[in-house]
Protein backbone atom coordinates (compact mmCIF):
# COMPACT_ATOMS: atom_id res chain seq x y z
CA UNK A 1 0.00 0.00 0.00
CA UNK A 2 1.42 3.43 -0.95
CA UNK A 3 2.43 5.80 1.86
CA UNK A 4 1.48 9.48 1.76
CA UNK A 5 2.00 12.46 4.11
CA UNK A 6 -0.65 14.76 5.54
CA UNK A 7 0.00 18.32 4.29
CA UNK A 8 -0.57 19.68 7.80
CA UNK A 9 0.91 17.38 10.43
CA UNK A 10 3.38 15.75 7.98
CA UNK A 11 2.72 12.31 9.49
CA UNK A 12 2.94 9.41 7.05
CA UNK A 13 0.06 6.98 6.61
CA UNK A 14 -1.19 4.47 4.11
CA UNK A 15 -2.91 6.33 1.28
CA UNK A 16 -6.27 4.69 2.07
CA UNK A 17 -6.26 6.21 5.59
CA UNK A 18 -6.05 9.81 4.37
CA UNK A 19 -8.51 12.13 2.65
CA UNK A 20 -7.48 12.83 -0.96
CA UNK A 21 -8.38 16.21 -2.46
CA UNK A 22 -7.72 16.90 -6.12
CA UNK A 23 -7.96 20.04 -8.24
CA UNK A 24 -10.13 19.92 -11.36
CA UNK A 25 -9.09 21.61 -14.61
CA UNK A 26 -10.30 24.98 -13.25
CA UNK A 27 -8.41 24.59 -9.95
CA UNK A 28 -11.48 23.80 -7.86
CA UNK A 29 -11.10 21.31 -5.02
CA UNK A 30 -12.85 17.94 -5.20
CA UNK A 31 -12.89 15.28 -2.49
CA UNK A 32 -11.74 12.11 -4.26
CA UNK A 33 -13.57 9.52 -2.12
CA UNK A 34 -12.52 6.55 -4.25
CA UNK A 35 -8.98 7.92 -4.74
CA UNK A 36 -9.17 7.21 -8.48
CA UNK A 37 -9.27 10.66 -10.13
CA UNK A 38 -6.24 11.06 -12.38
CA UNK A 39 -4.90 14.40 -11.13
CA UNK A 40 -2.37 15.87 -8.72
CA UNK A 41 -3.64 15.83 -5.18
CA UNK A 42 -3.12 16.70 -1.55
CA UNK A 43 -3.70 14.41 1.42
CA UNK A 44 -5.12 15.37 4.82
CA UNK A 45 -5.62 13.24 7.93
CA UNK A 46 -9.24 12.30 8.46
CA UNK A 47 -9.39 13.84 11.93
CA UNK A 48 -10.87 17.01 13.33
CA UNK A 49 -7.53 18.50 14.41
CA UNK A 50 -5.90 18.43 10.97
CA UNK A 51 -9.09 19.54 9.22
CA UNK A 52 -9.44 22.53 11.56
CA UNK A 53 -5.74 23.36 11.09
CA UNK A 54 -6.37 23.30 7.34
CA UNK A 55 -9.23 25.81 7.65
CA UNK A 56 -7.09 28.05 9.85
CA UNK A 57 -4.18 27.91 7.38
CA UNK A 58 -6.50 28.73 4.46
CA UNK A 59 -8.03 31.71 6.28
CA UNK A 60 -4.56 33.06 7.10
CA UNK A 61 -3.38 32.35 3.54
CA UNK A 62 -0.61 30.13 4.98
CA UNK A 63 -1.43 26.78 3.37
CA UNK A 64 1.52 25.63 1.29
CA UNK A 65 0.66 23.08 -1.39
CA UNK A 66 2.45 22.09 -4.59
CA UNK A 67 -0.69 22.04 -6.73
CA UNK A 68 -2.74 24.91 -8.07
CA UNK A 69 -5.97 24.76 -6.07
CA UNK A 70 -8.61 27.40 -5.36
CA UNK A 71 -8.57 28.29 -1.64
CA UNK A 72 -12.30 29.05 -1.46
CA UNK A 73 -13.27 25.72 -2.97
CA UNK A 74 -10.78 23.88 -0.72
CA UNK A 75 -12.27 25.63 2.30
CA UNK A 76 -15.78 24.51 1.29
CA UNK A 77 -14.66 20.91 0.83
CA UNK A 78 -12.97 20.84 4.26
CA UNK A 79 -15.99 22.50 5.93
CA UNK A 80 -18.28 19.87 4.36
CA UNK A 81 -16.06 17.07 5.66
CA UNK A 82 -16.16 18.57 9.17
CA UNK A 83 -19.96 18.95 9.02
CA UNK A 84 -20.27 15.26 8.13
CA UNK A 85 -18.18 14.33 11.14
CA UNK A 86 -14.64 14.24 9.77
Amino acid sequence: MPIRSCILCKNKYEKANLLRIVADSCGNAILDKKQKINSRSIYICNNKECLERCLKAISKNKLKVKISINSDSLKKVVENILELGG
